[in-house]
């Protein structure tokens, strides 16, 4: 081989290509033969080094060998320096194996900058957390593990000993959220889809009462690993006020008694009750004798206060089926559900113990002031099927109550007029 043949067969070798056959005739001497020995030894070497073994014998002569046992060196020094990276030490550079050294510095620069805005989120995460009035749960589903943030166990009273540890969260939730409870048995059984899920509860805290909460919880799936993120919220002052807004929209404000549209509900409940039962029920129509005078001589205060009074009283001994209303101003209905054919036995203990209730003076400041009502009373089905003409009934029966000479009942006849006396 000459010359020209020896550094191309070098050059095969340093860009990693195999070393082509010869056949002796081609080999012209003993030296030949000898370099072609050692450029095999060469590439066993190399063949060793790419596989991963660095401390195997290094074969060769002068110049090869020692090229050889440099590199050899440098590999091991660059396992190490591996090593250190992998434990966190983004310090090691390498600056003995050109462009290599070039890109292993970029490596090790990317996942120093990758480690450090990692760090960075899980900073804010926790800060977020620590910040958060929300708690927040962390659940793995396969492991049937939970965490705990310290705004939740501040919010729900707990420590993390007394939380269910099987994650058995639906026997703390109200009895009557026992729809919500259900939401939360199908996620904790591990639903898929990435999707927020929404739902309010009831949820028992650690001091034994129960709490209004909002629940935002959404799995999360990792390979194999089943994850529940959950964000919960004390929303129990949103509950006290849409309970206050409630109460104002279906209740009489100054009475406390149902208003106009509560009471037209409750009819069409007791409605479909006797419709479907049969049974009868008692409707009734009153208000004040002589209000108008109550308010010119002693004032709105006075007159609400009267108001107030006859509210009381008409409540009293009312059981759960029954209904008190106020309709506005002096005007209040009764609704009283009954058995068949006992409407004017009904009617008449009702109004017995009304009239006796109003007996008690109302003081007036230092005046005591006698309560009169009348009232009109008209029977379902017996008078009318229907609320609108029930109302109508009764309220004849009112007026005739009115011309007998008030502060007295009324039960409706067939012909009573419609139109209260002139």
């Amino acid at each position: 081989m000459s010359a020209e043949d020896d550094i191309k067969m070098i050059r095969q070798i340093l860009t990693a290509r195999s070393i082509p056959e010869l056949v002796p005739e081609s080999i012209d001497s003993g030296d030949a033969l000898a370099v072609y020995n050692d450029l095999i030894a060469v590439r066993n070497t190399l063949t060793q080094f790419s596989r991963g073994i660095f401390d195997c014998d290094v074969i060769g002569r002068n110049m090869l060998a020692g090229s050889l046992k440099t590199l050899q060196a440098n590999l091991r020094h660059l396992i190490w320096q591996v090593g250190e990276v992998a434990r966190g030490d983004f310090t090691q550079r390498v600056d003995f194996m050109g462009e290599f050294s070039t890109s292993f510095n970029s490596m090790v620069e990317q996942l120093k900058r990758s480690l450090d805005d990692l760090k960075t989120s899980e900073e804010r995460w926790n800060l977020a957390v620590q910040c958060a009035h929300d708690g927040i749960v962390d659940i793995n589903l396969d492991e049937r593990t939970a965490w705990y943030s310290d705004s939740f166990m501040k919010m729900m009273h707990y420590s993390p000993e007394d939380l269910p540890q099987d994650l058995r969260w639906e026997t703390m939730i109200h009895p009557d959220d026992s729809n919500q409870a259900a939401k939360l048995v199908a996620l904790l059984h591990g639903v898929d889809e990435p999707t927020v899920h929404l739902w309010e509860c009831r949820f028992r805290t650690g001091r034994g009462d129960y709490l209004w909460v909002q629940v935002r919880g959404m799995p999360v799936r990792s390979g194999n690993v089943r994850r529940l993120i959950g964000v919960v919220s004390d929303i129990s002052a949103q509950k006290e006020t849409e309970k206050s807004l409630m109460h104002q929209a279906m209740y009489d404000n100054l009475t406390g008694l149902p208003n106009r549209y509560l009471l037209n509900d409750r009819l069409k409940q007791v409605v479909a009750t006797a419709e479907r039962s049969g049974n009868p029920f008692i409707f009734m129509t009153l208000d004040l004798d002589f209000f108008k005078g109550v308010n010119d001589t002693y004032g709105h205060a006075a007159g609400d206060l009267i108001l107030v009074e006859l509210a009381k009283r008409l409540s009293m001994g009312l059981r759960s089926m029954d209904t008190a209303a106020r309709l506005g101003g002096d005007e209040f209905v009764a609704v009283y559900p009954c058995e068949p054919d006992m409407e004017q036995m009904t009617a008449e203990a009702v109004m017995n113990r009304f009239y006796d209730n109003l007996k008690p003076p109302v003081m007036l400041g230092n005046v005591p002031y006698q309560l009169r009502s009348s009232v009109g009373i008209a029977f379902f089905p017996k008078h009318a099927n229907d609320v609108s003409t029930l109302f109508e009934h009764a309220d004849a029966a009112l007026y005739k109550a009115k011309r007998n000479g008030k502060n007295q009942y009324a039960i409706y006849e067939p012909g009573d007029p419609k139109e209260p006396a002139a």
